[in-house]
Protein backbone atom coordinates (compact mmCIF):
# COMPACT_ATOMS: atom_id res chain seq x y z
CA UNK A 1 0.00 0.00 0.00
CA UNK A 2 1.06 3.43 -0.75
CA UNK A 3 2.07 5.63 1.36
CA UNK A 4 0.12 9.01 1.28
CA UNK A 5 1.54 12.82 3.06
CA UNK A 6 -0.41 12.03 6.05
CA UNK A 7 1.41 9.25 7.17
CA UNK A 8 4.67 10.11 5.99
CA UNK A 9 5.97 10.99 8.94
CA UNK A 10 4.84 7.52 11.04
CA UNK A 11 6.12 5.74 7.86
CA UNK A 12 9.58 7.43 8.02
CA UNK A 13 9.95 6.88 11.38
CA UNK A 14 8.92 3.07 11.74
CA UNK A 15 11.26 2.86 8.72
CA UNK A 16 14.21 4.15 11.06
CA UNK A 17 13.35 2.09 13.83
CA UNK A 18 13.09 -1.17 11.45
CA UNK A 19 16.12 0.03 9.44
CA UNK A 20 18.16 0.45 12.06
CA UNK A 21 17.30 -2.50 14.16
CA UNK A 22 18.25 -4.27 11.10
CA UNK A 23 21.55 -2.91 10.39
CA UNK A 24 22.85 -2.91 13.60
CA UNK A 25 21.86 -6.10 13.70
CA UNK A 26 23.68 -6.92 10.44
CA UNK A 27 26.58 -4.79 11.55
CA UNK A 28 27.24 -7.14 14.65
CA UNK A 29 26.94 -10.09 12.61
CA UNK A 30 29.46 -8.87 9.76
CA UNK A 31 31.89 -8.63 12.95
CA UNK A 32 30.96 -11.97 13.77
CA UNK A 33 31.27 -13.26 10.25
CA UNK A 34 34.95 -11.46 9.69
CA UNK A 35 36.27 -12.51 12.79
CA UNK A 36 35.72 -16.07 11.62
CA UNK A 37 36.55 -15.94 8.18
CA UNK A 38 40.05 -14.00 8.91
CA UNK A 39 40.60 -17.22 11.22
CA UNK A 40 39.66 -19.55 8.72
CA UNK A 41 41.45 -18.06 5.56
CA UNK A 42 44.62 -15.85 5.01
CA UNK A 43 44.84 -12.06 3.67
CA UNK A 44 45.48 -12.76 0.24
CA UNK A 45 42.05 -14.82 0.25
CA UNK A 46 40.50 -11.22 0.92
CA UNK A 47 42.64 -9.48 -1.42
CA UNK A 48 41.80 -11.39 -4.70
CA UNK A 49 37.75 -11.09 -3.46
CA UNK A 50 38.49 -7.08 -3.33
CA UNK A 51 40.20 -7.16 -6.75
CA UNK A 52 37.52 -9.03 -8.23
CA UNK A 53 34.85 -7.00 -6.65
CA UNK A 54 36.39 -3.90 -8.21
CA UNK A 55 35.99 -5.31 -11.98
CA UNK A 56 32.18 -6.31 -10.70
CA UNK A 57 31.28 -2.99 -9.08
CA UNK A 58 32.05 -1.91 -12.28
CA UNK A 59 29.38 -2.85 -14.07
CA UNK A 60 26.99 -2.89 -11.67
CA UNK A 61 26.48 0.85 -11.97
CA UNK A 62 25.15 -0.40 -15.55
CA UNK A 63 23.63 -3.59 -14.93
CA UNK A 64 19.93 -1.75 -14.12
CA UNK A 65 20.47 2.19 -15.31
CA UNK A 66 19.13 3.34 -12.28
CA UNK A 67 15.31 1.99 -13.06
CA UNK A 68 14.73 0.69 -9.74
CA UNK A 69 16.01 4.18 -8.55
CA UNK A 70 13.74 5.95 -11.10
CA UNK A 71 10.95 3.66 -9.88
CA UNK A 72 11.32 5.17 -6.25
CA UNK A 73 11.40 8.33 -7.03
CA UNK A 74 8.64 9.23 -9.72
CA UNK A 75 5.84 10.92 -8.09
CA UNK A 76 3.44 8.59 -10.14
CA UNK A 77 4.09 4.68 -11.61
CA UNK A 78 1.84 2.28 -13.19
CA UNK A 79 2.10 -1.27 -14.01
CA UNK A 80 3.59 -0.47 -17.75
CA UNK A 81 6.53 1.02 -15.51
CA UNK A 82 7.30 -1.73 -13.40
CA UNK A 83 6.97 -4.51 -16.01
CA UNK A 84 9.82 -2.42 -17.83
CA UNK A 85 11.70 -2.05 -15.03
CA UNK A 86 12.17 -5.92 -14.61
CA UNK A 87 12.52 -6.62 -18.12
CA UNK A 88 14.98 -3.71 -18.42
CA UNK A 89 16.93 -4.75 -15.20
CA UNK A 90 16.75 -8.12 -15.86
CA UNK A 91 17.98 -7.86 -19.46
CA UNK A 92 20.71 -5.75 -18.34
CA UNK A 93 21.85 -8.10 -15.51
CA UNK A 94 22.04 -11.15 -18.14
CA UNK A 95 24.00 -8.57 -20.48
CA UNK A 96 26.86 -7.19 -17.46
CA UNK A 97 26.96 -10.78 -16.91
CA UNK A 98 27.79 -12.30 -20.26
CA UNK A 99 29.97 -9.23 -20.69
CA UNK A 100 31.87 -9.83 -17.38
CA UNK A 101 32.28 -13.49 -18.57
CA UNK A 102 33.93 -12.48 -21.39
CA UNK A 103 35.92 -9.59 -20.61
CA UNK A 104 37.27 -11.22 -17.39
CA UNK A 105 41.27 -11.93 -18.76
CA UNK A 106 40.71 -8.11 -19.15
CA UNK A 107 41.17 -7.50 -15.51
CA UNK A 108 44.83 -9.43 -15.39
CA UNK A 109 45.89 -6.35 -17.63
CA UNK A 110 45.94 -3.43 -14.74
CA UNK A 111 45.22 -6.18 -11.73
CA UNK A 112 48.66 -8.10 -12.78
CA UNK A 113 46.58 -11.38 -10.76
CA UNK A 114 45.20 -14.40 -12.86
CA UNK A 115 43.62 -15.51 -10.26
CA UNK A 116 40.80 -13.44 -10.15
CA UNK A 117 39.66 -14.32 -13.76
CA UNK A 118 37.99 -17.37 -12.36
CA UNK A 119 36.19 -15.22 -9.20
CA UNK A 120 35.56 -12.11 -11.55
CA UNK A 121 33.09 -15.08 -14.46
CA UNK A 122 31.49 -16.60 -11.00
CA UNK A 123 30.68 -13.45 -9.15
CA UNK A 124 29.48 -12.25 -12.43
CA UNK A 125 26.19 -14.42 -11.54
CA UNK A 126 25.60 -12.09 -9.04
CA UNK A 127 24.23 -9.48 -12.12
CA UNK A 128 21.52 -11.76 -12.96
CA UNK A 129 20.48 -12.52 -9.70
CA UNK A 130 20.02 -8.90 -8.59
CA UNK A 131 18.11 -8.36 -12.09
CA UNK A 132 15.72 -10.99 -11.08
CA UNK A 133 15.26 -9.18 -7.48
CA UNK A 134 15.49 -5.24 -8.16
CA UNK A 135 11.78 -4.57 -9.08
CA UNK A 136 10.54 -6.30 -6.23
CA UNK A 137 13.20 -4.79 -3.88
CA UNK A 138 12.17 -1.02 -5.33
CA UNK A 139 8.79 -1.48 -4.80
CA UNK A 140 9.15 -1.98 -1.21
CA UNK A 141 11.30 0.71 -1.10
CA UNK A 142 8.47 2.82 -2.56
CA UNK A 143 5.89 2.06 -0.58
CA UNK A 144 8.17 2.46 2.33
CA UNK A 145 7.57 -1.44 3.87
CA UNK A 146 11.25 -1.23 5.76
CA UNK A 147 9.97 -3.53 7.73
CA UNK A 148 9.71 -6.30 5.26
CA UNK A 149 12.68 -5.03 3.76
CA UNK A 150 14.55 -4.98 7.33
CA UNK A 151 13.49 -8.71 8.36
CA UNK A 152 14.77 -10.30 4.71
CA UNK A 153 17.78 -8.69 4.98
CA UNK A 154 18.83 -10.02 7.94
CA UNK A 155 17.30 -13.43 6.57
CA UNK A 156 19.52 -13.29 3.46
CA UNK A 157 22.57 -12.74 5.45
CA UNK A 158 22.39 -15.01 7.95
CA UNK A 159 21.57 -17.91 5.31
CA UNK A 160 24.04 -16.32 2.96
CA UNK A 161 27.24 -15.78 4.64
CA UNK A 162 26.36 -17.35 7.92
CA UNK A 163 25.06 -20.15 6.17
CA UNK A 164 26.62 -21.13 3.22
CA UNK A 165 29.80 -18.66 3.52
CA UNK A 166 31.40 -19.93 7.08
CA UNK A 167 30.03 -23.79 6.22
CA UNK A 168 32.43 -23.88 3.18
CA UNK A 169 35.23 -22.34 4.79
CA UNK A 170 35.08 -25.38 7.62
CA UNK A 171 35.14 -27.32 5.11
CA UNK A 172 38.06 -25.86 3.35
CA UNK A 173 36.44 -24.24 0.11
CA UNK A 174 38.72 -21.12 0.65
CA UNK A 175 38.50 -18.24 -1.46
CA UNK A 176 35.46 -19.66 -3.21
CA UNK A 177 33.50 -19.65 0.34
CA UNK A 178 33.91 -16.03 -0.03
CA UNK A 179 32.25 -15.85 -3.33
CA UNK A 180 29.84 -18.37 -2.69
CA UNK A 181 28.37 -16.65 0.90
CA UNK A 182 28.10 -13.24 -1.49
CA UNK A 183 25.92 -15.13 -4.19
CA UNK A 184 23.68 -16.85 -2.15
CA UNK A 185 22.88 -14.03 0.20
CA UNK A 186 21.95 -12.15 -3.03
CA UNK A 187 19.65 -14.91 -4.35
CA UNK A 188 17.66 -15.45 -1.00
CA UNK A 189 17.31 -11.53 -0.71
CA UNK A 190 15.94 -11.31 -4.06
CA UNK A 191 13.60 -14.78 -3.67
CA UNK A 192 12.43 -13.28 -0.52
CA UNK A 193 11.67 -9.85 -1.47
CA UNK A 194 9.86 -11.28 -4.55
CA UNK A 195 7.51 -13.08 -1.94
CA UNK A 196 6.60 -10.38 -0.51
CA UNK A 197 5.45 -8.23 -3.74
CA UNK A 198 4.88 -11.07 -6.16
CA UNK A 199 4.64 -7.95 -9.07
CA UNK A 200 4.34 -9.38 -12.82
CA UNK A 201 6.84 -11.11 -14.46
CA UNK A 202 5.55 -10.30 -17.85
CA UNK A 203 8.07 -8.63 -20.41
CA UNK A 204 6.95 -5.18 -22.08
CA UNK A 205 8.71 -3.55 -24.89
CA UNK A 206 6.98 -0.43 -24.98
CA UNK A 207 8.65 2.40 -25.70
CA UNK A 208 6.37 5.08 -23.16
CA UNK A 209 7.70 3.42 -19.83
CA UNK A 210 11.31 3.25 -20.95
CA UNK A 211 11.34 6.91 -21.95
CA UNK A 212 10.19 8.29 -18.15
CA UNK A 213 12.31 5.61 -16.24
CA UNK A 214 15.90 6.27 -18.26
CA UNK A 215 16.17 9.74 -18.42
CA UNK A 216 16.46 9.74 -14.81
CA UNK A 217 17.45 6.32 -13.93
CA UNK A 218 20.64 6.77 -17.12
CA UNK A 219 21.75 9.94 -15.16
CA UNK A 220 21.93 8.20 -11.69
CA UNK A 221 23.95 5.41 -12.91
CA UNK A 222 26.39 7.60 -14.69
CA UNK A 223 26.88 9.55 -11.23
CA UNK A 224 27.32 5.88 -9.95
CA UNK A 225 30.04 4.82 -11.63
CA UNK A 226 31.96 8.20 -11.26
CA UNK A 227 31.14 7.43 -7.38
CA UNK A 228 32.59 4.19 -8.31
CA UNK A 229 35.64 5.14 -9.60
CA UNK A 230 36.33 7.76 -6.36
CA UNK A 231 35.29 4.89 -4.28
CA UNK A 232 37.66 2.03 -5.45
CA UNK A 233 40.85 4.02 -6.32
CA UNK A 234 42.60 3.00 -3.16
CA UNK A 235 41.82 -0.76 -3.90
CA UNK A 236 43.19 -0.71 -7.78
CA UNK A 237 46.07 1.20 -7.01
CA UNK A 238 47.19 -1.10 -3.90
CA UNK A 239 46.22 -4.07 -5.77
CA UNK A 240 48.58 -3.08 -8.94
CA UNK A 241 51.29 -1.34 -7.24
CA UNK A 242 51.69 -2.95 -3.51
CA UNK A 243 49.93 -6.62 -3.98
CA UNK A 244 47.34 -8.81 -2.68
CA UNK A 245 48.26 -9.23 0.72
CA UNK A 246 48.77 -5.20 1.30
CA UNK A 247 45.25 -5.21 -0.24
CA UNK A 248 44.09 -7.94 2.41
CA UNK A 249 45.41 -6.19 5.09
CA UNK A 250 44.78 -3.01 4.26
CA UNK A 251 40.63 -4.02 3.20
CA UNK A 252 39.95 -5.51 6.58
CA UNK A 253 41.04 -2.18 8.22
CA UNK A 254 38.67 -0.76 5.80
CA UNK A 255 36.13 -2.82 6.22
CA UNK A 256 36.04 -3.39 9.65
CA UNK A 257 35.34 0.22 9.82
CA UNK A 258 33.34 1.12 6.90
CA UNK A 259 30.65 -1.12 7.31
CA UNK A 260 29.46 -1.32 10.60
CA UNK A 261 29.38 2.97 10.17
CA UNK A 262 27.63 2.30 6.45
CA UNK A 263 25.18 -0.16 8.05
CA UNK A 264 23.81 2.48 10.47
CA UNK A 265 24.14 5.50 8.25
CA UNK A 266 22.61 3.72 5.03
CA UNK A 267 19.82 2.39 6.95
CA UNK A 268 18.97 6.48 7.60
CA UNK A 269 19.35 7.19 3.87
CA UNK A 270 17.64 4.49 2.42
CA UNK A 271 14.50 5.25 4.40
CA UNK A 272 15.48 9.64 3.44
CA UNK A 273 15.43 8.95 -0.29
CA UNK A 274 11.76 7.83 -0.57
CA UNK A 275 10.58 10.46 2.23
CA UNK A 276 12.49 13.22 0.35
CA UNK A 277 11.62 12.23 -3.34
CA UNK A 278 8.12 12.80 -1.48
CA UNK A 279 8.49 16.13 -0.24
CA UNK A 280 11.16 17.30 -3.16
CA UNK A 281 8.94 20.55 -3.96
CA UNK A 282 8.80 21.33 -0.34
CA UNK A 283 11.71 22.93 1.07
CA UNK A 284 11.24 23.78 3.95
CA UNK A 285 10.42 20.27 5.13
CA UNK A 286 13.57 19.05 2.71
CA UNK A 287 15.48 21.76 4.69
CA UNK A 288 14.79 20.45 8.18
CA UNK A 289 14.72 16.93 7.52
CA UNK A 290 17.82 17.19 5.76
CA UNK A 291 19.77 19.09 8.95
CA UNK A 292 17.94 16.72 11.52
CA UNK A 293 19.05 13.97 9.98
CA UNK A 294 22.67 14.99 8.77
CA UNK A 295 23.34 16.00 12.81
CA UNK A 296 22.16 12.68 14.16
CA UNK A 297 24.33 10.98 12.25
CA UNK A 298 27.33 12.88 12.81
CA UNK A 299 25.99 12.60 16.86
CA UNK A 300 26.85 9.22 16.80
CA UNK A 301 29.22 8.17 14.23
CA UNK A 302 32.34 10.63 14.90
CA UNK A 303 32.09 9.42 18.62
CA UNK A 304 32.30 6.25 17.54
CA UNK A 305 34.76 6.54 14.84
CA UNK A 306 36.97 8.51 17.89
CA UNK A 307 36.78 5.40 20.07
CA UNK A 308 37.84 3.41 17.56
CA UNK A 309 40.88 5.56 16.73
CA UNK A 310 42.08 4.72 20.71
CA UNK A 311 40.94 1.32 20.81
CA UNK A 312 42.44 0.08 17.34
CA UNK A 313 45.80 -2.23 18.52
CA UNK A 314 43.15 -4.04 20.77
CA UNK A 315 40.32 -3.82 18.19
CA UNK A 316 42.37 -5.63 15.28
CA UNK A 317 43.31 -7.96 17.53
CA UNK A 318 40.52 -9.78 19.08
CA UNK A 319 38.64 -9.10 15.87
CA UNK A 320 41.22 -10.07 12.96
CA UNK A 321 44.23 -12.01 15.36
CA UNK A 322 47.54 -10.51 15.53
CA UNK A 323 48.48 -11.60 11.78
CA UNK A 324 46.64 -7.89 11.06
CA UNK A 325 48.51 -5.79 13.42
CA UNK A 326 49.67 -3.58 10.28
CA UNK A 327 46.16 -2.67 10.08
CA UNK A 328 46.54 -0.79 12.95
CA UNK A 329 48.09 2.42 11.81
CA UNK A 330 45.18 2.42 8.57
CA UNK A 331 42.72 1.68 10.58
CA UNK A 332 43.64 4.96 12.54
CA UNK A 333 43.84 7.78 9.90
CA UNK A 334 40.78 5.99 8.45
CA UNK A 335 38.58 7.21 11.49
CA UNK A 336 39.07 10.33 9.83
CA UNK A 337 37.77 10.03 6.45
CA UNK A 338 35.00 7.35 6.49
CA UNK A 339 33.31 8.98 9.38
CA UNK A 340 32.62 12.58 6.35
CA UNK A 341 31.83 10.55 3.88
CA UNK A 342 29.12 9.00 6.28
CA UNK A 343 27.80 12.03 7.06
CA UNK A 344 27.44 13.46 3.46
CA UNK A 345 24.92 10.40 2.30
CA UNK A 346 22.39 12.85 3.02
CA UNK A 347 23.70 15.75 0.74
CA UNK A 348 23.71 12.99 -2.11
CA UNK A 349 20.04 11.76 -1.40
CA UNK A 350 18.96 15.15 -1.64
CA UNK A 351 20.40 15.87 -4.62
CA UNK A 352 19.13 12.41 -6.25
CA UNK A 353 15.94 13.18 -4.97
CA UNK A 354 15.56 16.56 -6.40
CA UNK A 355 17.27 15.63 -9.53
CA UNK A 356 20.12 17.36 -9.20
CA UNK A 357 22.12 15.10 -10.88
CA UNK A 358 24.38 17.86 -12.92
CA UNK A 359 25.84 19.09 -9.97
CA UNK A 360 26.31 16.41 -8.57
CA UNK A 361 28.17 14.73 -11.49
CA UNK A 362 30.44 17.94 -11.47
CA UNK A 363 31.33 17.15 -7.85
CA UNK A 364 32.14 13.62 -9.04
CA UNK A 365 34.67 14.52 -11.40
CA UNK A 366 36.19 17.83 -9.45
CA UNK A 367 36.78 15.19 -6.60
CA UNK A 368 38.42 11.77 -9.06
CA UNK A 369 40.92 14.92 -10.53
CA UNK A 370 41.77 15.03 -6.87
CA UNK A 371 42.31 12.12 -5.65
CA UNK A 372 44.41 10.91 -8.45
CA UNK A 373 46.70 13.76 -7.72
CA UNK A 374 46.50 12.86 -4.30
CA UNK A 375 47.08 9.19 -4.71
CA UNK A 376 50.34 10.02 -7.16
CA UNK A 377 51.78 12.47 -4.58
CA UNK A 378 51.61 10.16 -1.57
CA UNK A 379 52.01 6.63 -3.47
CA UNK A 380 55.82 6.84 -1.90
CA UNK A 381 54.53 6.27 1.72
CA UNK A 382 52.47 3.37 0.82
CA UNK A 383 49.18 1.89 3.07
CA UNK A 384 49.53 5.02 4.90
CA UNK A 385 49.67 7.47 2.50
CA UNK A 386 46.93 5.78 0.39
CA UNK A 387 45.27 6.37 3.74
CA UNK A 388 46.15 9.90 4.29
CA UNK A 389 45.10 10.98 0.42
CA UNK A 390 41.34 9.36 0.99
CA UNK A 391 41.23 11.28 4.50
CA UNK A 392 42.38 14.45 2.92
CA UNK A 393 39.84 13.98 -0.12
CA UNK A 394 37.56 13.42 2.27
CA UNK A 395 37.38 17.03 3.52
CA UNK A 396 37.53 18.32 0.61
CA UNK A 397 34.72 16.33 -0.45
CA UNK A 398 32.31 17.51 2.25
CA UNK A 399 33.24 20.91 1.32
CA UNK A 400 31.89 20.40 -2.07
CA UNK A 401 28.42 18.68 -0.91
CA UNK A 402 28.23 21.69 1.27
CA UNK A 403 28.35 24.18 -1.86
CA UNK A 404 25.43 21.46 -3.76
CA UNK A 405 22.94 21.73 -0.74
CA UNK A 406 23.79 25.54 -0.06
CA UNK A 407 23.26 25.97 -3.81
CA UNK A 408 20.34 23.57 -4.18
CA UNK A 409 18.22 24.07 -1.24
CA UNK A 410 19.04 27.35 0.11
CA UNK A 411 20.95 26.27 3.51
CA UNK A 412 23.44 28.63 4.95
CA UNK A 413 27.25 27.47 5.42
CA UNK A 414 27.29 28.76 8.98
CA UNK A 415 23.97 25.82 9.55
CA UNK A 416 26.06 23.01 7.13
CA UNK A 417 29.04 23.14 9.36
CA UNK A 418 27.05 23.66 12.68
CA UNK A 419 25.65 19.89 11.42
CA UNK A 420 29.32 18.59 12.99
CA UNK A 421 29.21 20.62 16.28
CA UNK A 422 27.26 18.10 18.58
CA UNK A 423 29.37 15.20 17.24
CA UNK A 424 32.89 16.79 17.25
CA UNK A 425 31.77 17.69 21.23
CA UNK A 426 30.98 13.69 21.66
CA UNK A 427 34.15 12.78 19.83
CA UNK A 428 36.55 14.43 22.22
CA UNK A 429 34.90 13.48 25.12
CA UNK A 430 34.70 9.86 24.38
CA UNK A 431 38.34 10.03 22.90
CA UNK A 432 39.35 11.19 26.00
CA UNK A 433 37.77 9.13 27.92
CA UNK A 434 39.01 5.90 26.33
CA UNK A 435 42.63 7.17 26.32
CA UNK A 436 42.30 7.51 30.17
CA UNK A 437 41.80 4.19 30.02
CA UNK A 438 43.99 2.55 28.04
CA UNK A 439 46.88 4.98 29.47
CA UNK A 440 45.67 2.73 33.03
CA UNK A 441 44.75 -0.55 31.25
CA UNK A 442 47.78 -1.03 28.24
CA UNK A 443 50.82 -1.26 31.15
CA UNK A 444 49.25 -3.89 33.16
CA UNK A 445 49.29 -6.26 30.07
CA UNK A 446 46.05 -7.79 30.06
CA UNK A 447 44.56 -9.69 27.29
CA UNK A 448 43.33 -7.98 24.61
CA UNK A 449 40.11 -8.70 24.76
CA UNK A 450 39.42 -7.30 28.78
CA UNK A 451 41.55 -3.98 27.55
CA UNK A 452 39.06 -3.68 24.62
CA UNK A 453 35.80 -4.17 26.70
CA UNK A 454 37.10 -1.50 29.33
CA UNK A 455 37.71 0.47 26.77
CA UNK A 456 34.07 -0.03 25.40
CA UNK A 457 32.76 0.37 28.45
CA UNK A 458 34.26 3.60 29.71
CA UNK A 459 33.57 5.00 26.02
CA UNK A 460 29.93 4.04 26.50
CA UNK A 461 29.88 5.43 29.77
CA UNK A 462 31.01 8.79 28.70
CA UNK A 463 29.04 9.37 25.32
CA UNK A 464 25.80 8.08 27.43
CA UNK A 465 26.39 10.85 30.17
CA UNK A 466 27.59 13.11 27.34
CA UNK A 467 23.87 13.19 25.64
CA UNK A 468 22.14 12.64 28.59
CA UNK A 469 23.39 15.67 29.90
CA UNK A 470 23.55 17.75 27.38
CA UNK A 471 21.31 16.22 24.31
CA UNK A 472 21.08 18.13 20.94
CA UNK A 473 18.30 19.38 20.01
CA UNK A 474 17.81 16.90 17.49
CA UNK A 475 17.79 14.09 19.98
CA UNK A 476 15.44 15.69 22.89
CA UNK A 477 12.49 14.62 21.18
CA UNK A 478 13.54 11.04 20.88
CA UNK A 479 14.88 10.49 24.58
CA UNK A 480 10.96 12.19 25.48
CA UNK A 481 9.28 9.61 23.83
CA UNK A 482 11.89 6.49 25.45
CA UNK A 483 10.87 8.69 28.63
CA UNK A 484 7.19 8.43 28.00
CA UNK A 485 7.45 4.67 27.27
CA UNK A 486 9.71 3.82 30.50
CA UNK A 487 7.38 5.65 32.92
CA UNK A 488 4.73 4.05 31.47
CA UNK A 489 5.88 0.00 31.67
CA UNK A 490 4.40 -1.77 34.68
CA UNK A 491 7.89 -3.78 35.43
CA UNK A 492 8.99 -0.05 36.32
CA UNK A 493 9.61 0.30 40.16
CA UNK A 494 8.00 2.91 42.01
CA UNK A 495 11.21 4.45 42.87
CA UNK A 496 12.40 4.94 39.37
CA UNK A 497 9.72 7.40 38.66
CA UNK A 498 10.84 10.69 40.79
CA UNK A 499 13.88 10.22 38.35
CA UNK A 500 12.00 9.95 35.18
CA UNK A 501 10.16 13.38 36.43
CA UNK A 502 12.89 15.17 36.85
CA UNK A 503 14.72 14.58 34.13
CA UNK A 504 11.61 14.88 31.86
CA UNK A 505 11.68 18.41 33.28
CA UNK A 506 15.33 19.05 32.67
CA UNK A 507 14.51 18.04 28.98
CA UNK A 508 11.58 20.29 28.47
CA UNK A 509 13.16 23.24 30.22
CA UNK A 510 16.19 23.32 27.65
CA UNK A 511 15.24 25.16 24.55
CA UNK A 512 13.22 23.62 21.79
CA UNK A 513 15.39 24.37 19.09
CA UNK A 514 19.01 25.27 19.03
CA UNK A 515 19.89 28.59 17.26
CA UNK A 516 21.31 26.70 13.96
CA UNK A 517 17.94 25.04 13.58
CA UNK A 518 16.26 28.20 13.96
CA UNK A 519 12.73 28.40 12.40
CA UNK A 520 12.57 27.79 8.30
CA UNK A 521 9.47 30.03 8.01
CA UNK A 522 12.41 33.04 7.98
CA UNK A 523 14.15 33.63 4.62
CA UNK A 524 17.34 31.42 3.38
CA UNK A 525 19.69 32.60 1.35
CA UNK A 526 19.32 30.71 -2.05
Amino acid sequence: MAVTTQNLSSAAVRGVQWTTAATVLTAVMQIGYTAVMARLLDPAAFGLVAMAGVVLRFGSYFAEMGLGHALVQRAKIDAHDVRATFTASLGLGLAVAGIAWLGAPLAVLFLKNEAVVPLVRMQALGFIIVGLGATATSLLRREMRFEVIAKVEVAAYVLGYGGVGITLAMLGAGVWSLVAASLAQQFFAALLNYLVVRHSLRFIFDRAPYARLLGYGGRVSVVGFLEFINGNLDTLLIGRLLGSVLLGIYNRAYMLLYLPMYFLTNSLARVAFPAFSKIQDDLPRTRALYLTSSTLVATVVLPVCAGVAVAAPELVQVLLGPRWAASVPILRVLCLSIPLSMTTLFAGVVADARANLKQKTILNLEFMALLAGLFWGLKGYGLAGIAGAIGTGEVVRTFLYMRITHRDIGIPYGRLFAIYKPGVLNAAAVGLGLLAVATLVRPLHAPALVALLAQIAAGALVLGAVVLRWPSAELRPMLQQSLVRLRGLRQMPASAHPGLARYTAFLERRPSVSPVFETFDQPLAQ
